[in-house]
């Protein structure tokens, strides 16, 4: 049962995506990342500075101000509070399914089905699952990338001003969201079009490259409108980092997150779970029509080419393979429209009972050694593997009765086993991800006028969380007690792998101890 009801596809991803985004008030914001980019956008409103970002007093340099600007805009309409901030990435998420179907429409225009069924595809694929409710900057440039793919298609179709245009758009705005890495992710589509252009149809490679390159400019150039004023008041570091340190050169010569060319590919399958644990999906990659569908060529050279790109830049962490997921739903959407009748049942129960066998793992978990060591999993119940458990039956139950797998039954069944594991993950790990006490204490302590420092490197986890007004000191461990010693009376913050005593504040956070203690306190542990 592929799509019997073309309503119920069409409209039906939106009540998903509302369960999905309910998710925002069963969990806290997660630090380090997203507290760090609520911090900064808390921060510019503050100051009602929306030119240059700021954390902690200091010039933020590490992204651009898209996202930020878009929180403030929540703020306007709804006020500043949490809620609204972390909205922004829920409805990031909804523009991308909608621009997945629009792209699906140009590339297939005579196939309904495929534009149906690709949003269902990407709503549900783990890694997007995942982080399309974070307040992150990978959804958000995702979309920046589906305007440019837009771009393409229609520049191929007649289309130029409107193409071009939708590409030199999608190159500013994907500058603004994350900077220069949205080249990563559409010159190679771009570049590479003799190789997805329908084989017959004319091609004028001068224009076509002339036109790429003038709207390349054109984007760049609405980035610039931004840059070169914050570069001017930001100051000449904060120039350097925007313009060169946080863009090509992070690119080649960062070590942060540094990992080996072949880090991505084992993760590959988890990422585009469950549809990997699908035969009807691998039955249909061997009889990819490369050659007779443009579509096919388009979403694979865009796929392949920036899973390539990423592998052999050094900085990788898994959140930046997101925009390259509208590629996969599309792909699949389009190879599986035509692969409903050919699968049997027993190749269609192997996703359900894979859903099974992942309710099973969770309740077993707590007994496994190698995961009973972790002090959340040690708190684990039964509800979360049972509630997994029985999502995986019920889809096999539907399987069984239609002899054939669902795809929108697969989608609802992912959004609810994720939006049913938030809550249990963030119940089982208590204050372990949930800062807000900390933060609320440290608010605290600022309204005193006392004086607080932390210890080590700080990244804003407690700015918005306390709503903060004044900057927190950073000292290094070497200075600890120096700054103890001229602030018996002020706090000092630190994270630490062991459990303290004798200290004023403390709770877990990850596996760590996160500590607030007086000067006094920390001068006291130094003489025992």
């Amino acid at each position: 049962m592929m799509i019997n009801n073309s309503q119920l596809a069409r409209w039906g991803i939106l009540p998903l995506w509302l369960l999905l985004t309910f998710s925002i008030f069963l969990r806290t914001p997660t630090p380090i990342d997203e507290t760090r980019y609520l911090s900064v956008a808390w921060e510019m409103w503050l100051r009602q500075d929306f030119l240059v970002p700021y954390l902690n007093g200091e010039t933020y340099s590490h992204k651009p101000p898209l996202l930020f600007w878009l929180i403030q805009l929540s703020w306007s309409l709804f006020g500043v509070n949490e809620w609204a901030a972390r909205l922004v990435g829920p409805v990031c998420a909804l523009l991308n399914l909608y621009l997945t179907r629009s792209l699906a429409k140009q590339l297939w225009p005579d196939k309904e089905k495929v534009a149906l069924l690709a949003p269902w595809i990407l709503i549900a694929t783990l890694l997007w699952t995942l982080f399309a409710t974070a307040t992150m900057f990978d959804i958000l440039l995702s979309n920046c990338v589906l305007l440019g793919m837009l771009g393409l298609v229609n520049a191929t179709q007649g289309k130029e001003v409107k193409g071009w245009s939708f590409f030199a758009l999608a190159i500013g705005l994907g500058l603004l969201a994350k900077g220069p890495v949205i080249f990563v992710h559409l010159l190679p589509v771009a570049l590479l079009m003799p190789v997805w252009i329908e084989k017959n149809q004319s091609k004028n490679y001068s224009r076509w490259y002339s036109y790429q390159f003038i709207a390349i400019l054109s984007g760049a150039l609405i980035a610039l409108i931004w840059a070169i004023p914050a570069a001017i008041q930001g100051g000449e570091a904060y120039a350097n980092a925007i313009l060169w340190s946080q863009t090509a050169n992070r690119a080649v010569t960062t070590h942060i997150h540094a990992r080996p060319f072949w880090w991505y590919f084992p993760f590959l399958p988890l990422f585009i779970f469950p549809w990997v644990a699908w035969p009807r999906m691998w039955k249909c990659l061997i009889g990819l029509p490369w050659k007779q569908d443009t579509g096919v060529r388009f979403c694979s050279v865009w796929f392949i080419s920036c899973l390539l790109i990423f592998s052999l830049i050094q900085s990788k962490q898994v959140h930046y393979l997101l925009p390259l997921l509208p590629a996969f739903s599309l792909l699949i959407a389009r190879l599986l429209m035509n692969a409903e009748k050919s699968a049997t049942l027993l190749s269609e129960l192997a996703l359900p009972l894979c859903f099974c066998a992942v309710g099973l793992f969770l309740i077993l978990m707590p007994s496994m050694t190698t995961f009973a060591k972790l002090s959340w999993v040690q708190t684990m119940d039964f509800v979360w593997g049972g509630s997994v458990l029985s999502i995986g039956l019920a889809l096999l139950g539907i399987t069984l009765y239609f002899r054939q797998l669902s795809i929108l039954a697969v989608s609802t069944s992912v959004v609810l086993a994720i939006v049913i594991g938030f809550f249990c993950f963030f119940n089982y790990t208590g204050l372990a991800y949930n800062l807000k006490p900390a933060a609320e204490k440290l608010k605290d302590i600022q309204e005193h006028d006392m004086p607080v420092a932390y210890v080590g490197k700080y990244q804003g986890q407690f700015h918005f969380l306390g709503r903060l007004t004044h900057a927190i000191e950073i000292v290094e461990n070497g200075q600890a007690l120096s700054w103890a010693s001229a602030h018996p009376d002020g706090y000092l913050i630190s994270l630490e792998e062991k459990k303290a005593t004798n200290v004023s504040y403390i709770q877990g956070q990850r596996e760590r101890w996160l500590i607030f203690r007086t000067g006094q306190q920390t001068l006291q542990m130094q003489t025992k």
